[in-house]
């Protein structure tokens, strides 16, 4: 059996390309925050439609209510349904 010994053959220098890193601190935080903000204004917004809409409703109710009282429903049966329109508006 014979042995061949060959000389080790030189070694490149192998240069490591990194790899794409994890998001930078500053990077996450303005996710955050702009994730944040965006609810945010999506509450108040949602707050205000809603506040809207109930002034709308009392404003029509109190218009029946006047209405009623000046006795120009003959029943309560008017009376319920007009009310039920301002509920569909």
């Amino acid at each position: 059996m014979s042995i061949l010994l060959h000389a080790p053959s030189p070694i490149k220098k192998l240069v490591a390309k990194p790899k794409r890193g994890e998001p930078r601190t500053s990077s996450m935080l303005l996710i955050s925050v702009s994730i944040f903000i965006g609810i945010i204004l999506l509450m108040y917004s949602g707050l205000m439609y809603t506040e809207t809409m109930m002034k709308q409703y009392s404003a029509c109710r109190d218009k029946i209510i006047g209405y009623e009282q000046s006795g120009i429903y003959t029943g309560p049966d008017q009376f319920k349904l007009a009310l039920s329109y301002c509920e569909a508006k």
